[in-house]
């Protein structure tokens, strides 16, 4: 598994040199109060595109597909209270976010 992750990575630095790396390190790999380093492996690698709600700092990927609740989240009360009801009303705003596109590895406890 790790040495898949470390080459899929390497593979998809390799196509996309223009887009950043990002690690999405996982909460039990940072879950102490000793301010040391904690041991862990890459567990997958993507390319996705993301949003970070101004409101709430939620980071939302493209991927998901979740078109009300992403809405939601990076809208203010007044926006998301004049959308459409319907997928096909909001899918345009949706994908007019302003997503930005990532190389992301995720990063798992050794013992996973």
């Amino acid at each position: 598994m790790e040495n898949k992750a470390i080459s899929e990575l390497i593979q998809l630095i390799k196509d996309n040199p223009e887009l950043e790396v990002m690690a999405m390190v996982d909460c039990d790999v940072v879950g102490d109060d000793y301010g040391q380093y904690n041991l862990a492996r890459f567990s997958r690698t993507e390319v996705d595109e993301y949003v970070i709600s101004p409101y709430s700092s939620k980071m939302m990927f493209k991927s998901d597909d979740d078109v009300f609740d992403t809405l939601e989240e990076y809208l203010s009360n007044e926006e998301y209270e004049r959308l459409p009801d319907d997928l096909d009303g909001c899918r345009p705003i949706y994908n007019g976010l302003p997503w930005k596109k990532a190389i992301f590895v995720y990063v798992k406890p050794i013992d996973e």
